[in-house]
């Protein structure tokens, strides 16, 4: 998937969840398949705006993203 189409789909829908650490985090869409993703914008709170899609792994006892090499639980998401 082109950087483009994941800006667009970010854009296009509404917030789902919000982390505010790593200078803010927005769940904008999960794709759900063999394996699932999210449509992720960061730098939220006041920085440069970058659009990501990243897998989701999950672990026996939680499920997390990878962004910048670092490890982002889900469970610490706030739903919007």
């Amino acid at each position: 998937m082109s950087r483009r189409a994941v800006q667009r789909t970010c854009e296009s829908r509404a917030t789902i969840a919000y982390y505010s650490g790593m200078g803010g985090l927005e769940i904008r869409h999960i794709e759900y398949g063999i394996e699932d993703h999210i449509y992720l914008v960061a730098g939220i709170s006041g920085g440069k705006r970058t659009y990501h899609r990243l897998k989701i792994h999950y672990d026996t006892a939680d499920c997390y993203i990878r962004l910048y090499g670092c490890k982002c639980k889900l469970s610490d998401f706030i739903r919007a």
